[in-house]
């Protein structure tokens, strides 16, 4: 299975939250490179050419365990060690000197020239998967050493992905490592496809199955929502459309709004009819005098000007939601997100991948006709067989979150606390995932960040407020989790399976 540079960050950050340290995996990983360096070419001696990131970590637990076999190691650490900042491999680091083992410094491209790359194997510990563009001095330097010793008869090895190959695209804009095997962490990355008479070996770095199903802090750090422009402008966050209230329901479009905002959304509208009260004044309202939201209402709304429209917070029983979905499912190509009342009739609505659809257990039943039992894992094969099946994402709402994608994955949402029974939370979520697809542009991967980063909020919100916190209070400990997603602990995964 190969997979992008950007879902192995999840995934590796989603083990993190979980409690399996970047130390723990960056051991596993090395081990498991020198085995296979030993199993593959049995060398006498092997220069290690590190890095300062991650990879340059997993080559000194490399070299490590090459030593502690017997193999004659010379590491080589392009860079300087006071430069090394990832905490694990300045850990590991520190581990070579214990442990005896000379590290000699590459401070600019004269440095190489004093270092003898004839060795049986060197092992490619630059940059790994993280880095793609042109390469800099003296890693360009390092690369054409590297390439020089592979023609010259050394078996090159390299961790994760050659330096200066693309991860993704498999594209290399500059020079590369020409190597000879590549040692997969976890799982090959996708721009390792291309390469040719080149062997691939994949090693376990010690990463919990789990970490690939779970939304955690790794779904939202590797999204590009928490990076911004620093000449970006008022609506590049994206904008959002908000479709809901009656006169029955006032405040739920509202929390919608707001919880839109609170995700990071620049500019939110709210089509609504007039007895909802204009008192926020960070919502743009469009108001009409009808007792009830219809088709022709979207005139009101410049459906051009969003990038994202949610259907149904407030929306009211006797609304047209059926005949605004499909007017809205015909001329509108952004994500639609559908909840509460905006989901009666959806099975008359030829939904597609850009819909996302918020039911809780009742109005799923309802809507589908589909018995979900009583485990987690019989929850998920019913919601992945109509997500697959209607092309579409659908998180279910419940003590765990079960989002399914169009093309049938499933992953699982374990935050939140019984807390957030109160009325509204569910509008906040609805607004939430807007706000990320606005920003995102992708369905799925709004649904996961938000259910994740709503559960969080409202974990926090426990935690100061007890049980008497009210959905406003959950909006408003939103931007708390995204300055820092691992605010919220998990909980035990085997408790939330056996519910």
């Amino acid at each position: 299975m190969f997979i992008t540079s950007r879902e192995m960050r999840r995934i590796e950050l989603n083990s993190r939250w979980l409690g399996f340290e970047e130390d723990f995996m960056m051991e596993n990983a090395g081990a498991g490179v020198a085995r296979v360096v030993i199993e593959e070419y049995s060398p006498n001696d092997v220069l290690v050419v590190c890095g300062t990131g991650g990879n340059g970590g997993d080559g000194f637990v490399t070299a490590r365990h090459l030593d502690s076999e017997g193999v004659d190691v010379e590491v080589l650490l392009v860079g300087r060690c006071e430069t090394v900042k990832n905490e694990a491999a300045k850990l590991n680091l520190r581990r070579l000197d214990r442990a005896g083992i000379p590290v000699k410094e590459v401070r600019d491209s004269e440095d190489l020239e004093s270092v003898d790359f004839e060795r049986d194997v060197v092992v490619d510990a630059l940059l790994g998967f993280g880095i793609r563009g042109r390469l800099r001095e003296p890693v360009r330097s390092a690369v054409l050493r590297i390439n020089e010793a592979s023609r010259a008869g050394a078996r090159v090895v390299s961790i994760d992905v050659p330096t200066g190959l693309d991860p993704d695209s498999g594209e290399a804009p500059d020079v590369a490592v020409e190597a000879d095997l590549v040692v997969s962490i976890h799982r090959h990355k996708r721009g390792v496809r291309k390469l040719r008479d080149v062997f691939l070996r994949r090693v376990n770095a010690g990463i919990p199955k789990i970490a690939e199903q779970i939304c955690g802090p790794g779904d939202l750090i590797a999204s590009d929502i928490l990076r911004r422009d620093p000449w970006s402008h008022k609506g590049h966050h994206g904008r959002v459309l908000i479709i809901g209230g009656s006169r029955k329901y006032i405040g739920a479009p509202q929390l919608a709004a707001r919880g839109a905002l609170r995700a990071g959304a620049d500019l939110v509208f709210l089509l609504t009819v007039d007895t909802v009260p204009k008192n926020d004044p960070n919502v743009i309202y469009r108001t009409v005098s009808a007792e009830r939201l219809v088709p022709e209402h979207l005139e009101e709304a410049d459906l051009e000007d969003v990038d994202t429209v949610l259907v149904g917070p407030g929306l009211g029983a006797d609304a047209d939601s059926v005949g605004i979905l499909k007017e809205l499912a015909e001329s509108f190509d952004g994500v639609i997100v559908v909840d509460a009342d905006g989901l009666r009739g959806i099975s008359e609505v030829n939904v597609d991948d850009k819909f996302v659809l918020t039911p809780h257990a009742g109005e799923f039943r309802r809507e589908f006709g589909k018995e979900l039992g009583r485990s987690l894992e019989d929850r998920s094969e019913v919601v992945r067989r109509v997500s697959e099946e209607l092309g579409c994402t659908i998180l279910l709402k419940g003590r765990v979150d079960v989002i399914g994608s169009p093309d049938g994955e499933i992953r699982w949402n374990v935050t939140g606390t019984p807390a957030m029974t109160v009325g509204g939370t569910g509008d906040v979520l609805a607004g939430v995932i807007a706000g990320v697809a606005a920003q995102c542009r992708e369905g799925f991967e709004a649904a996961c960040i938000g259910a994740f980063v709503v559960g969080s909020a409202g974990c926090l919100a426990e935690r100061k407020l007890s049980q008497g916190l009210t959905a406003e209070d959950v909006a408003e400990y939103v931007p708390k989790v995204l300055k820092n997603p691992w605010a919220a602990e998990p909980e035990s995964i085997t408790e939330v399976r056996l519910g």
